[in-house]
């Protein structure tokens, strides 16, 4: 198995992912790893995702493993278009488990790849921002990006 590691500059912070045979398995706003020179594909992807070409991140493939329910909430996650939000019982609702908001939520938070799979892009039902892993303030900063790309279009 080929192991590299992409770190890309933000404006909210390092973004790292750890990218096995060209697929994201782990990523998020932090500095592990030490940065290879591989997986040029996926630094591409995110360079452009944060320069606001927001389909760019569509060009990603990922390889996370997870309960089957988690794999279908993260699977969902990436067809919430950028710039869009859903709430988690609309998530629920769309998964055929209506009132099991809380069971996505816990999904969404064991995301392994955020921003890849789009986590950020989940707000409560009253439209209130709600928790991130990254942090709030990257996950209004993700959700302001995305708005403000998608108007430009």
């Amino acid at each position: 198995m080929n192991i590299e590691v992409v770190r890309v500059e933000t404006p909210v912070g390092w973004f790292t992912a750890e990218v096995a045979d060209g697929a994201v398995r782990r990523a998020g706003f932090d500095e592990w790893g030490r940065p290879s020179p591989g997986a040029p594909g996926v630094l591409d992807a995110l360079v452009a995702y944060f320069g606001g070409e927001l389909d760019a991140l569509g060009r990603i493939r990922v390889d996370v493993q997870g309960t089957s329910f988690q794999e279908r909430v993260w699977k969902l996650l990436r067809e919430i278009p950028p710039g869009q939000t859903r709430s988690y019982g609309d998530l629920a609702d769309d998964l055929g488990v209506a009132g099991a908001a809380r069971a996505v939520g816990m999904a969404n938070a064991s995301n392994p790849v955020g921003v890849i799979v789009p986590c950020h892009r989940v707000v409560r039902s009253t439209g209130a921002i709600g928790g991130y892993a990254g942090g709030v303030e990257r996950k209004r900063w993700l959700l302001d990006h995305e708005s403000r790309a998608r108007h430009l279009v």
